[in-house]
């Protein structure tokens, strides 16, 4: 159901559900959150989570409703229970996390792939919200707040009320990803931009926690916050160490 391999410090998540397209059941969810909030635990620096097969994930997977004796009340339970603490572990994940987008996207896998802090898409992929026009339902698991966030919200509301797939090239010219690449080239990038990030993973994930403040904050508590970070950062002996040696070469240099 969720295979986890790490190499070098990354560790590649990888939704084990081919014959369902990767579907989110709730156990499947829950495996998620506890392996992202996990992770960092362990010496992880960073994560890539992407799908088994041809699918990203095709979102919530119905047949967990099958048996619902109250259908309003196990939806509600699970939104909160399950989807919501999902989506809060991505967002606050303790390390940074790239989602590796290798086929369709859709409904609630939408709101898990863009939560990350890089998505990066293969080419045949693509990107759909279902819930409004094939089911009456709305989205979930997130989309709702990162969508409007990342494509604003006249592209947002189209997306969401017709239900029209968004190709990957054009999530990239959106704004909505990170990166389109080539099919055959999508774990290797978003491993080497994993690495990347997990080089400083914690300047990484405060860098995060300072983009998503900004859109809910004014300049001056902004520049306050950002005064608070910086401060962390620079208190770590190994940030201050980095600093102290550009600062001799500037010095010495001249420039």
């Amino acid at each position: 159901m969720l295979r986890t391999e790490i190499n070098d410090g990354v560790a590649v998540v990888t939704m084990d559900r081919p014959a369902r397209l990767n579907a989110l059941s709730w156990e499947l969810q829950n495996r998620i959150r506890d392996t992202i909030e996990s992770l960092g635990r362990t010496g992880v620096a960073a994560v890539v989570i992407t799908g088994a097969g041809r699918a990203f994930s095709a979102g919530a997977d119905l047949h967990d409703f099958a048996a619902s004796g109250d259908l309003p009340a196990e939806v509600a339970h699970h939104l909160t229970a399950t989807m919501a603490p999902l989506a809060r572990a991505v967002l606050a994940a303790p390390v940074p996390v790239v989602a590796a987008v290798n086929g369709p996207c859709a409904g609630g896998a939408v709101g898990l792939a863009l939560l990350a802090d890089l998505t990066i898409a293969a080419r045949s992929a693509y990107f759909l919200i279902p819930q409004v026009n094939t089911l009456g339902g709305v989205p979930d698991l997130g989309a709702t707040w990162v969508l409007g966030r990342a494509v604003g919200r006249a592209r947002a509301l189209g997306m969401s009320l017709t239900g029209q797939r968004i190709p990957a090239e054009q999530a990239e010219q959106w704004g909505m990803i990170w990166r389109c690449v080539d099919d055959d080239a999508l774990l290797d990038e978003a491993v080497t931009a994993a690495r990347q990030l997990g080089a400083a993973p914690a300047a990484a994930v405060a860098t995060r926690a300072l983009i998503d403040t900004g859109f809910v904050t004014t300049l001056e508590d902004q520049l306050e916050i950002e005064a608070t970070y910086q401060s962390e950062r620079f208190a770590d002996p190994a940030v201050a160490a980095v600093v102290q040696r550009f600062a001799a070469r500037a010095q010495s240099t001249g420039v």
